[in-house]
């Protein structure tokens, strides 16, 4: 009596299986979750918030109305850097796989939080793409870079503090335009806005993917 032949996985389904359990693994030690779910309402806020402007935020009056669309990549580009942050805060092995594996995991989740930010447009906002995507380059650029300084529960705090000094101290006296350092508050982008805000992004970027050995997490262990 013969016994049945059983089935064994090919080497291609075993390259799939394995690839999937990495990227899993992968996820579940870095704060997905939480950077998801944050995402999927920014989302949902660009496309019911796209028509909504503000001219002032409680005791602080703006020079012009901003564009709601202008504020969402101040929580985007956060939850886009927390997403990139290793909750298990173990010293391991730096090898190049891993730095090409950061830059994958950084790029894909601005590129994600882009795609939500930007919802909004599709049903018509005042605010044009190329501002909302300057705005997030700069805030997602802050926090990797405190991020990669090993603050993860400050990521926030840089483009917080940044948005409040743009409108209360972004612009002259008499009121005509903004700084050229507070760009963000405007609804329109410049090609120099949009190149200098890809600068900032990319040197925190190669920060994050590239860290200084010495951080913060790693001494404490």
């Amino acid at each position: 009596m013969s016994r049945p032949n059983a089935t064994r996985p090919g080497p291609a389904s075993s390259a799939g299986s394995g690839r999937w359990d990495v990227l899993r693994a992968w996820a579940g030690v870095h704060s997905t979750a939480t950077a998801g779910r944050t995402l999927a309402v920014i989302a949902v806020g660009s496309l019911v918030l796209s028509q909504v402007s503000f001219s002032d935020f409680g005791m602080v009056r703006l020079i012009s109305p901003m564009s709601a669309l202008l504020l969402l990549p101040v929580i985007a580009g956060a939850a886009a850097a927390i997403a990139c942050d290793n909750t298990a805060r173990l010293p391991l092995p730096d090898p190049p796989g891993a730095k090409l594996a950061r830059a994958v995991w950084a790029a894909a989740w601005t590129t994600a939080a882009g795609l939500a930010t930007t919802a909004g447009i599709l049903v018509g906002s005042p605010a044009g793409w190329g501002a909302i995507v300057r705005n997030l380059l700069i805030y997602n650029g802050l926090g990797l870079i405190v991020l990669a300084l090993g603050y993860p529960h400050l990521t926030w705090l840089p483009a917080l503090t940044y948005t409040m000094a743009c409108m209360l101290f972004g612009y002259p006296n008499n009121g005509l335009g903004y700084y050229w350092w507070a760009t963000v508050m405007t609804d329109q982008a410049t090609t120099a806005d949009v190149v200098c805000a890809g600068g900032i992004y990319l040197a925190a970027f190669a920060s994050y993917v590239a860290p200084i050995r010495r951080r913060r997490n790693e001494d404490m262990l």
